[in-house]
C-alpha cells in the first residue's frame, strides 16, 4: 500500500515539474518575443537594432499622432501640412517662412484632416496650415465623410505580442540585414521613397510615356468611371469649418488642389461628366477660400515624367516648386483662383 502511494506521489511530482517546466518556456517564449518585437519596433521611431529606413510603411495615422501629440513633438513646429499621400513630397524642410510638420495620410480625407487641426490646436497655436485637397475627397462611394478615431489612438506597445508584429519585426531585421531600405516617412513627416529614388539615381527608373498613359487610364477608368463619382456636399461644411478656424485662431490658410499628371487631366477632360462635377467642386471652393493655389490643370511642369512616381504622386522637385508659389506667388507654376479672377502661371 505504502509503494502505491509513492508511485501515485512520485507520479503528482513528476506532473507538477511536467507543468512548471513548461510554463516557464512558454513564459520565456512569449518573454523573448515581446523583446524582439520591443527592439526591432516596426511600428515606432525606435532604432535600436534596426533603422526606419527597413521598416514598412504602415498605420501611419497612429505613427504620425503618437510623434506629434503624445511624444510632444509638436513643440519642434509652428506649422501644419495636411493632405493625402499627395502632400506627402512637400518637404517641411524646403520651407523658408515656416517649420511645418507634414500630416500627410494616405487616402486622407478632409474629416481626418479636420480632427488633426483641432488636436493641434487644443495644444498650440498654429503660424500656418497648408491644406492639400485631391478630389477624390469628394468621392460619395468612398466615405469621405468617415472619421475612425482608434486609427489615430492606437498604442502599439500593446501590439507587441502578436504575430502580425512578429513578421513586420522579421521582415523588417531582413531588410537590415540584407540592406534593402524601404519607404519610410522622415522625422518631420514627409515621405521618403527611397528604393525608388535610388533607381532613379541609377537610371533605371520607368518614365516611359506608355507607363503614365496606362496608369492615368487605370486611374479615372477604376477610381471615377466604374466606381461612379458623385460628389458629396457634405465636403464642403467640413471645409467651410477650416475657414472659421483660420478666422478664429488666427493662423494662415493656404489651400491648394493637389498635382495630377497631363495624362490623367487629358483623359478627365474627355469625360464631359466627370470634368463638369471637377470645375463645380472648384467653384464651391472659391465660394469658401479667398484664394485657392490649383496645381493639377494642364502646365508644362506636369507633362513632364521625371516630375512624378505615378500620375498622382510627385516628387519633391514639383513639391519645391508648389512651396515656391506658396512663399513667393511667383506665377510660374499652376494657377491661383480667387472668387473673382483666375491668374494663369506662365509656363
Amino acid at each position: 500500500m505504502f509503494k502505491k502511494l509513492s508511485v501515485k506521489f512520485n507520479i503528482v511530482l513528476s506532473t507538477k515539474k511536467f507543468v512548471n517546466y513548461w510554463t516557464l518556456i512558454v513564459f520565456f517564449l512569449i518573454f523573448m518575443i515581446y523583446i524582439f518585437n520591443f527592439l526591432i519596433d516596426p511600428y515606432g521611431e525606435r532604432e535600436i537594432v534596426c533603422q526606419n529606413i527597413y521598416k514598412p510603411v504602415l498605420n501611419e495615422r497612429a505613427k504620425k499622432y503618437n510623434y506629434l501629440f503624445r511624444e510632444n513633438n509638436i513643440e519642434k513646429y509652428d506649422s501644419l501640412i495636411l493632405g493625402s499621400s499627395r502632400v506627402m513630397q512637400l518637404i517641411p524642410s524646403h520651407f523658408k517662412d515656416t517649420n511645418p510638420y507634414n500630416f500627410g495620410i494616405h487616402v486622407g480625407n478632409n474629416v481626418e484632416k479636420l480632427y488633426i487641426l483641432k488636436e493641434w490646436l487644443k495644444r498650440k497655436k498654429l503660424k500656418k496650415v497648408y491644406l492639400g485637397i485631391d478630389y477624390y475627397n469628394f468621392h460619395k462611394n468612398n466615405f469621405p465623410l468617415r472619421l475612425n478615431y482608434q486609427k489615430f489612438s492606437q498604442n502599439y506597445d500593446k501590439a507587441y505580442l502578436s504575430l502580425a508584429s512578429t513578421n513586420l519585426s522579421i521582415k523588417s531585421l531582413k531588410n537590415h540585414l540584407q540592406k534593402k531600405p524601404q519607404t519610410f516617412f522622415e522625422k518631420d513627416g514627409n515621405i521618403n521613397y527611397y528604393s525608388d529614388d535610388m533607381l532613379i539615381g541609377k537610371g533605371k527608373y520607368n518614365f516611359s510615356n506608355e507607363k503614365y498613359k496606362q496608369m492615368a487610364f487605370s486611374n479615372i477608368e477604376n477610381d471615377y468611371i466604374k466606381n461612379h463619382f458623385e460628389v458629396e456636399e457634405g465636403v464642403f461644411s467640413i471645409l467651410e469649418e477650416f475657414k472659421e478656424l483660420s478666422e478664429k485662431n488666427h493662423f494662415g490658410l493656404i489651400v491648394f488642389i493637389t498635382p495630377s499628371h497631363s495624362e490623367s487631366l487629358k483623359l478627365q477632360k474627355q469625360n464631359k461628366e466627370l470634368n463638369n462635377k471637377f470645375i463645380k467642386i472648384k467653384e464651391k471652393m472659391t465660394q469658401i477660400f479667398d484664394k485657392i493655389y490649383d496645381f493639377s490643370e494642364d502646365d508644362s511642369y506636369n507633362s513632364i515624367n521625371e516630375n512624378f512616381y505615378d500620375t498622382h504622386h510627385y516628387r519633391s522637385t514639383l513639391g519645391d516648386k508648389m512651396i515656391v508659389e506658396f512663399e513667393n506667388n511667383s506665377g510660374l507654376y499652376g494657377q491661383i483662383i480667387t472668387k473673382t479672377k483666375q491668374q494663369k502661371g506662365n509656363n
